[in-house]
């Protein structure tokens, strides 16, 4: 148990640091819908306002979506819509496939 706590704040340093200085980055791409609600597809980082690190608004098709950002890792796009707290996935959509 000593041990858990002792590599907890490191953990917790290592999170943060990748949540406001990297995940800005994994963002910057074009997302296709998967499943959860359907906020646009396929949505790009053009389309997404980040707030405050944690709340995005995402503008598509004259609607303004409001969710928070639970992360971006391995190519999936996390979402939290903010009305009713249901759950969002995005996949990466490849450049290629998109263009075809």
């Amino acid at each position: 148990m000593k041990k858990i706590i002792r590599i907890l704040p490191f953990f917790l340093f290592i999170v943060l640091l990748d949540r406001f200085f990297f995940l800005p980055g994994r963002m910057d791409a074009t997302w296709e819908y998967e499943k959860g609600i359907n906020m646009g597809n396929p949505i790009t980082f053009d389309n997404i306002v980040i707030i405050n690190n944690f709340v995005i608004q995402i503008q598509k098709t004259g609607e303004l979506n409001e969710c928070y950002l639970l992360g971006c890792y391995f190519g999936n796009l996390y979402l939290l819509n903010s009305q009713t707290l249901k759950y969002t996935k995005y996949v990466e959509l490849d450049e290629s496939t998109f263009m075809n």
